[in-house]
């Protein structure tokens, strides 16, 4: 057969022309995708191939070709070195006793094309057909990833790479004979015996164990092994890899521990979280919001489709989820509306594996004390979870930055950031109840002041529970809600209080749904002037102040004022605790709520006794004015008229000049009258404008 001259510095032989081409252009020994020549059938192409220039082979093997397309590839180009590309682990001893330099076994969840790159370059660097033990390939083992290991016939370790030795923490003298079974303990050493018998019987086996290190130390370790056997089919040995799983178990846990944790707050608050399998089943349902306004049962196995027939847009945003894109949402479900979150959860090949989905009915959201979807938005309220030493902030909701100014992912990055925004007159017994926290986050309540980067202030009521495993506390969920609003409330409320609680007059307040409007308050004023404590009028209306002496009518005026809420005013007179009788000024004003109804009525109660007399002093002498005005004013005018009738007589001129003596006499006891007026009208007509102003609950009269 006449060969084909090529100067590519790749062959490959296989279907995945695409990966060895992007290998290529990574490699630094070929650095080239156009540097590489395929071929689908090695035993039609190969011996067409000039080997002249061809630095490397690559070929592909499968379980159902076995090693005959590498035999082939061997014998056509004797002198350039071949990698071989596997699926399965349990091939690398046959493509190593055909001939090959080296071998890639794929994998989901790594980068392909970067490892064969690496695995690329190096059976270039070393051309020459190797096998197992060769210095070449020693290199080649020690440069992957994952821990390499073969064992002899017996159990003994006789070949490892690097990562092996630094995975057991053995030095190259103490593990060359090692039995391999030295490495575990317990029941994983029983399960990696177990593992071994099935490597001879069947040819493969994959274990996971607890890998014992020289320090004591364990790692969880999932190991692949495949038999190796000599040219007649008897083993002598086993050759394979071992993968470590900590980081995949740590990150088991941590998603463990964080569908604990919200679970747990499902468990508080009305709220449904489902999850949906790639295959669009729902496989998860915990909470019963979502059967319930659905109106239906929801069961594992039953199709997404079918449980949101009459929901298009829940639909839509499965849909959504399951080709990888996060969906949220309100979604009409009857008369109700309900808040959903579907969020993707991709394995390490970046595939969805399933989608985790929750739905909140909001219809009654002011009605809710815990509501799981302020996670993304809340009015107020910061939900949080984290660490128990808080050394990491697992979630913080978007509400931190309205109420602290500051981005959750600060809160994420240092979790005890919140701190340095606290007020330093709260921080330090926040600290305090921080550290307590860690022992008994239940009991974990505190108000405080946060400090936002722009200078303003906001409470914060801070409060926790904790979350347990197996008896341990794993995690804290917490909710820091913003009580700004109230505390300003609560102080405008403490100024009034004491406003009233200081008046100058006695303040009563009275329930106006009782028929005689009883007393639920009165303030230090009220006592002072009617000599009742709070506990003696309790409950009584303002008839108690009544006694022998009251006015019945005026009484009336105002029980029905504050009976009904209306206003009304009056001057009677009251009896104090010990019977002593008092001029008191009573006015009543309504209270109302927003929507204008009555709820309770203020009575304002004045001790007026001394304005009362100084009023009854004025009309004495007003009335003593009159009778010298009727007695000694009449005498003179009379006489004058007397003398004017008598003028008409004999003697005229005497008589006028009597008349006009008596007129004098009364002109000057006029003056004299409105000389002592002068003295009375002022408090008279100030008198008169107390009797007919208008109530002033605040003010008193003088």
């Amino acid at each position: 057969m006449k060969r084909r001259e090529t100067r590519d510095a790749v062959v490959h032989f296989g279907s995945d022309a695409n990966l060895v081409r992007e290998a290529a252009a990574e490699s630094s020994a070929v650095a080239a995708a156009e540097g590489v020549a395929s071929y689908d059938e090695p035993e039609a192409d190969a011996g067409s191939v000039d080997a002249a220039g061809v630095r490397l082979a690559v070929c592909e093997l499968s379980p159902e070709s076995g090693v005959d397309p590498l035999a082939v590839v061997r014998e056509a180009l004797p002198t350039v070195p071949v990698l071989a590309v596997v699926t399965d682990a349990g091939m690398i001893d046959d493509a190593l006793a055909v001939g090959a330099a080296d071998v890639f076994v794929r994998r989901d969840g790594v980068d392909e094309t970067t490892l064969l790159a690496r695995r690329m370059d190096g059976v270039a660097a070393a051309p020459a057909a190797s096998r197992l033990g060769s210095e070449s390939t020693a290199q080649l083992l020690d440069a992957i990833d994952d821990a390499f290991y073969a064992l002899d016939a017996d159990g003994s370790i006789g070949r490892w790479n690097d990562r092996f030795s630094r995975l057991t923490g053995y030095g190259d003298e103490e593990l060359a004979g090692m039995d391999a079974l030295e490495l575990f303990a317990g029941a994983d050493r029983e399960r990696i015996a177990d593992a071994i018998e099935t490597v001879v019987e069947t040819g493969s086996a994959t274990a996971e164990a607890e890998l014992v290190a020289k320090d004591g130390e364990t790692t969880p370790v999932e190991f692949t092994g495949a038999l190796v056997t000599d040219s007649d089919g008897a083993p002598t040995g086993i050759v394979g890899i071992g993968r470590s799983l900590t980081e995949r178990r740590e990150r088991e846990s941590e998603l463990a521990r964080l569908r604990q944790a919200v679970e747990t707050v499902v468990d508080r608050v009305p709220l449904t979280l489902f999850e949906v399998e790639p295959d669009g089943t729902v496989s998860t349902l915990r909470g019963e919001t979502l059967p319930r306004r659905l109106g239906r049962s929801v069961s594992g196995g039953d199709a997404a489709e079918d449980v949101f027939a009459d929901q298009p847009e829940m639909r839509r945003h499965v849909a959504a989820a399951l080709d990888g894109e996060p969906a949220h949402g309100l979604v009409e479900v009857g008369d109700s509306t309900l808040e959903a979150w579907l969020q993707p959860t991709l394995d390490e090949a970046g595939r969805v594996s399933r989608v985790v989905g929750l739905a909140l009915d909001v219809t009654e959201r002011e009605e809710r004390a815990v509501m799981l979807d302020r996670i993304q938005a809340s009015a107020g309220e910061v939900i949080w979870i984290s660490a128990p030493g808080k050394e990491s902030m697992d979630f913080v909701s978007d509400a931190y930055e309205d109420v602290w100014g500051r981005a959750p992912e600060a809160l994420v990055a240092d979790p005890m950031s919140f701190v340095e925004a606290i007020h330093p007159d709260d921080r330090e017994r926040v600290e305090a109840a921080l550290a307590e926290q860690r022992e008994d986050p239940d009991a974990y309540e505190e108000t405080y002041r946060v400090v936002r980067p722009d200078g303003e202030v906001r409470w914060v009521h801070d409060q926790s529970s904790g979350v347990y495993e197996d008896g341990e506390l794993t995690r804290i969920v917490g909710i820091a809600t913003d009580i700004t609003v109230r505390k300003r409330r609560e102080r405008e409320l403490r100024l009034k209080n004491r406003a009233v609680e200081t008046a100058p007059v006695g303040v009563a307040i009275h329930e106006t749904a009782g028929s005689a409007g009883p007393i639920t308050y009165v303030n230090e004023a009220f006592e002072s002037v009617t000599g009742y404590d709070r506990d003696a009028v309790a409950g009584e209306g303002v008839s108690t102040l009544a006694g022998d002496d009251t006015d019945p009518d005026r009484l009336r005026t105002v029980a029905s004022a504050v009976e009904t809420g209306d206003r009304g005013s009056a001057t009677l007179v009251l009896y104090r605790a010990d019977g002593t009788p008092f001029w008191g000024r009573v006015d009543v004003s309504p209270v109302v709520d927003g929507d204008g109804e009555a709820t309770h009525a203020v009575s304002f109660v004045q001790d007026v006794t001394e304005s009362k007399e100084h009023e009854q002093e004025i009309e004495r002498h007003l009335t003593e004015f009159g009778e010298v005005l009727a007695d000694d004013l009449g005498v003179p005018l009379r006489e004058a008229q007397e003398r004017l009738n008598a003028a008409t007589g004999d003697d005229p001129d005497a008589e006028l000049r009597r008349a006009e003596e008596s007129v004098e006499r009364a002109v000057s006891l006029v003056e004299d009258l409105a000389t002592v007026h002068s003295f009375s009208v002022e408090p008279r007509r100030l008198s008169e404008s107390m009797r007919g102003s208008s109530p002033a609950p605040a003010g008193r009269d003088e």
